[in-house]
C-alpha cells in the first residue's frame, strides 16, 4: 500500500473552468492541512477523493481503490461539505439516525452516539429541533456530528470549525486529535492561517488547482512571519520611553499605548519582544499576528514556490 489516500496527476474541469489540474498528493497518517483562498480547488480535491466527482485524468486510490468505482468504501469515508448535507425538515435527532442508519449503525446507537457528540459541542439542547430552525454556527456543529458518527477510517474535512465559537472549534479540533491517536486519517482544508497553526501535520498549499508546495507549521510561520508586523495588546498604556528601549523591533506606536505594533524578523522574534516587554513591567492581554491574506499568500509568497 502506497498510502492511505494517494491522487497521482489528477485533472478535474467543469466546461473550461479547470478546478482541479494534475494534483499528486499523498496522505500522511493523522492530520494533513490543505491550505489555500477561495477558488483554489479545495472542495473539488475532497469531493475527488471522496468518489463524488469522477476525475478527467490520473488517478485517485483510497486504500488501493478507486473511489469513484468502489461503493464499499463508502463506509470508511465520510465527508464534510460546506453546505451541510443535512435535511431541513427532519430534526436534528431524525437527521442523525438516518445518517447512522446509512452506515450501518442501529437507531439506539445513532442515537447515543449524537447525543454524546453534541453535547461535546454544546449543541444538544437543539436535538429535536428542525435543522431549518438553526442558525448557521449550531447547523455545522450537527453537520460534524452527521460525519463522525461513524467513526469513520478516513475523515474529509471543508472548513470544519467555520461559524462556530471559540468553544465548539476548539472541541471539533481535540476530537480530532484523538482521531490521530486512534490512527485514522484526516484531511482538513481551510483558508484560514490561524487554524493551521493549530495543528503539526503536513501542510499542501493550494493554488489555482495546483499543490505548489509541501510545508509545516514551522516553515509556514518562517513564510508568513518573515519581516512581518505584530500588534501586542497591554493591560495599562505603557509610557513611549519603555518602547524606546526594546531595540530593533519598534515599527510605530502611539503615545502610552495599549496597543503597540513591532516589525519582527522572525517568528521567533516575537518571544525576544514579550520577554523585553515583561521585564519593563508590561502586562500583556493579546498578541495579534498581522498575518498576510492567504490569497496574497497563494499568489505571490507561495506562487513562487510553484514548478513548471
Amino acid at each position: 500500500m502506497n498510502g492511505i489516500i494517494t491522487a497521482k496527476g489528477i485533472v478535474k474541469t467543469f466546461g473550461k473552468t479547470i478546478a482541479v489540474n494534475r494534483i499528486n498528493f499523498r496522505s500522511s497518517k493523522g492530520i494533513n492541512i490543505v491550505l489555500g483562498p477561495n477558488g483554489a480547488g479545495k472542495s473539488t480535491f475532497l469531493r475527488c477523493i471522496d468518489g463524488l466527482y469522477k476525475v478527467d485524468s490520473g488517478s485517485v486510490q483510497v486504500f488501493d481503490e478507486d473511489p469513484y468505482r468502489n461503493d464499499l468504501l463508502k463506509s470508511k469515508l465520510s465527508l464534510l461539505t460546506d453546505n451541510y448535507a443535512l435535511y431541513d425538515f427532519l430534526s436534528v435527532r431524525n437527521n442523525l439516525r438516518f445518517f447512522g442508519r446509512l452506515y450501518g449503525l442501529s437507531s439506539d446507537e445513532s442515537v447515543r452516539r449524537a447525543e454524546a457528540i453534541l453535547k461535546r459541542l454544546d449543541a444538544l439542547q437543539y436535538f429535536d429541533k428542525k435543522v431549518y430552525e438553526l442558525s448557521r454556527g449550531t447547523k455545522q456543529k450537527v453537520a460534524f456530528c452527521r460525519a463522525i458518527i461513524n467513526s469513520p477510517d478516513i475523515l474529509l474535512l471543508d472548513e470544519p470549525t467555520a461559524f462556530l465559537d471559540a468553544h465548539s472549534a476548539e472541541q471539533v479540533r481535540r476530537i480530532l486529535f484523538e482521531y490521530e491517536k486512534e490512527g485514522k486519517t484526516i484531511v482538513f482544508v481551510t483558508q484560514k492561517l490561524d487554524e493551521v497553526t493549530r495543528f503539526n501535520g503536513k501542510i499542501s498549499i493550494i493554488s489555482l488547482g495546483r499543490i505548489v508546495k509541501e510545508t509545516t507549521t514551522e516553515g509556514l510561520y518562517n513564510t508568513v512571519l518573515k519581516n512581518t508586523l505584530v500588534n501586542i495588546r497591554l493591560a495599562k498604556p505603557v509610557p513611549v520611553n519603555i518602547i524606546d528601549k526594546i531595540a530593533g523591533f519598534r515599527e510605530a506606536n502611539g503615545k502610552d499605548a495599549t496597543l503597540i505594533k513591532f516589525r519582527v524578523k522572525n517568528y521567533k522574534d516575537i518571544n525576544m519582544v514579550i520577554k523585553a516587554l515583561l521585564a519593563h513591567g508590561c502586562s500583556i492581554v493579546g498578541v495579534d499576528y498581522i498575518e498576510h491574506l492567504i490569497e496574497d499568500l497563494a499568489g505571490g509568497s507561495y506562487g513562487s514556490w510553484e514548478s513548471a
